[in-house]
């Protein structure tokens, strides 16, 4: 995962962050950063405001899920 790239934010059950509608959010890597013994973290921003405001920021690699442009317009892997 790079700088640039698109991710889900893991939510309950595994599955992509969701709005109020249940449409995964798509947050954009901003920036990462590996600090020794804990691992690589990246900085997430979207355009959804809701989701930019409480989980815009800073997160562990753990609670990514990784995905390509194409799977956005498909939506979220099951």
């Amino acid at each position: 995962m790079r700088p640039g790239g698109y991710v889900w934010l893991r939510g309950h059950g595994n599955k992509p962050l969701g709005d109020a509608r249940g449409e995964a959010i798509a947050f954009r890597i901003a920036a990462s950063k590996a600090i020794a013994g804990h691992g690589t973290w990246y900085q997430l921003c979207t355009a959804h405001r809701a989701a930019q405001d409480i989980f815009g920021g800073w997160h562990t690699g753990l609670a990514l899920i990784p995905f390509t442009l194409p799977e956005l317009a498909e939506g979220p892997r099951q």
